[in-house]
């Protein structure tokens, strides 16, 4: 989903690893309310994007479920798109989508993790095919180049730069339950107000909860300086103590804490923080 390092730098006063340094355009993170969705069904996507240079971007969502044909959302009928212009250095983006009622026939007798939803945010005029998807109607048929493209990203991500794009999935369960799958919740056990200081450590601690698998995990992000770990493995009523270190320049700093329950369900949370010292 996105290309990491897996090295250690010391920053300031304490050691964090680069992977927790959001210094470029990137997804950081989506949650579809609810994780778990009957056929047809409409459920809300939210997608956190960081961008901490402050560029014109532009950003495309597109609902996939490719049984070896591509796409059967290509075909129309249901809210598959969307399109936005995202503001400020840590935009929010909620959008409605649904899942293709095609599907009924397979669930029928047990859920299915087949439907792929995709982000892809760029610099303007860096990425085409979002200009094409803009274009169309959330519930349009596709046109058949663009269905193809859309099918599978990585053949076409190879072409775009290296800087300035960024492109995210996850993947989508589909029943006929009554009882579908919950997202976990992330609960920060202070909630920290004030300021940063430039350069200094600074600690954060949360409680997670929900149904959880044995890949569950707390991811940490920052624009500047960095966290201790990049990610922390988690079980159901765990308390997290985050470590990290405040950028050394700047006015402000975003942070992201994501949950991942392992099943597909997600919780964010975020705050900008002012930086002094």
């Amino acid at each position: 989903m996105v290309r990491l390092l897996c090295l250690f730098v010391l920053i300031g006063c304490g050691e964090t690893s680069p992977e927790t340094l959001v210094d470029e355009l990137r997804v950081i993170a989506s949650i579809a309310e609810p994780p778990e969705v009957k056929p047809g069904e409409t459920f809300t996507y939210t997608s956190y994007i960081a961008n901490p240079d402050g560029e014109d971007t532009v950003a495309a969502t597109w609902v996939c479920t490719n049984l070896g044909d591509g796409c059967v959302e290509a075909q129309g009928g249901v809210d598959s798109l969307g399109y936005i212009e995202p503001e400020g250095q840590a935009s929010v983006w909620s959008r409605d989508l649904a899942v293709t009622p095609a599907l009924t026939p397979l669930v029928a007798e047990t859920a299915i993790t087949a439907t792929q939803l995709w982000t892809l945010t760029c610099v303007r005029d860096t990425c085409p095919i979002i200009d094409e998807i803009a274009a169309l109607d959330s519930a349009d048929a596709w046109p058949e180049e663009l269905s193809e493209q859309l099918a599978d990203p990585t053949a076409w991500m190879a072409d775009l730069p290296m800087s300035g794009v960024s492109l995210a999935y996850q993947l989508l369960t589909t029943s006929l339950s009554d009882e579908p799958q919950v997202n976990p919740t992330l609960t920060a056990t202070d909630d920290r107000e004030g300021l940063l200081v430039r350069g200094e450590t600074f600690s954060l601690s949360f409680t997670v909860d929900g149904t959880f698998s044995e890949q569950a995990q707390v991811y940490n992000y920052i624009t500047g300086g960095g966290f201790k770990m990049a990610n922390t493995y988690v079980t159901a009523g765990d308390t997290v103590d985050l470590e990290g270190t405040a950028p050394k320049d700047g006015d402000e700093a975003h942070i992201w804490v994501v949950l991942a329950d392992g099943l597909g369900g997600v919780a964010v949370w975020t705050q900008t923080f002012p930086l002094t010292g």
